[in-house]
């Protein structure tokens, strides 16, 4: 009887842990190389300055059925992955959160996608949905600086 109230008490324990912790313990077991590493965006701009790396920047919210799509599919593909990781600094930024820094950036409508470079400036954004082809091309395009010279109809056509 003991051995089955102390089996009980341990279970009910775990249970009550994973409760009040929402999981997390779970969350922050897992790899942390298998996804995007998205910092803030105080976070962000110093390191993007530290590093000399442009900065990608994703607003979202909780509640937004795009930036859930856009995160389960764009944000899982494993080359959009690898090159967000290797090429810029990522910066997600809940707008219902942190909305005087969605006021900065003018975000309308979501998910909202900005490139800013190693120094803070805008370089451009766009509003909506992109999918994963879609995006790796953007990303190229902001990457290589090709934005400087050419516009993305000229890139996409030159570089299929």
């Amino acid at each position: 009887m003991k051995k089955n109230w102390k089996q009980a008490s341990a279970i009910l324990g775990l249970l009550l842990l994973l409760l009040t912790t929402g999981g997390d313990i779970a969350a922050s077991a897992q790899p942390a190389e298998g996804g995007i590493q998205w910092l803030t965006y105080a976070e962000g701009r110093e390191r993007g300055e530290a590093e000399n790396k442009k900065l990608f920047v994703v607003f979202n919210a909780d509640w937004c059925r795009y930036c859930l799509k856009m995160e389960k599919e764009t944000f899982r593909n494993p080359t959009v992955v690898a090159y967000v990781n290797r090429n810029f600094v990522p910066v997600s930024v809940n707008s219902d959160k942190e909305k005087s820094i969605a006021r900065k950036f003018n975000v309308r409508g979501l998910p909202s996608t900005w490139f800013l470079s190693e120094n803070g400036e805008r370089i451009g954004g766009r509003p909506g949905f992109i999918p994963a082809d879609e995006m790796l091309q953007i990303l190229k395009f902001i990457g290589s600086g090709s934005y400087r010279s050419m516009s993305f109809q000229a890139f996409v056509k030159k570089n299929p």
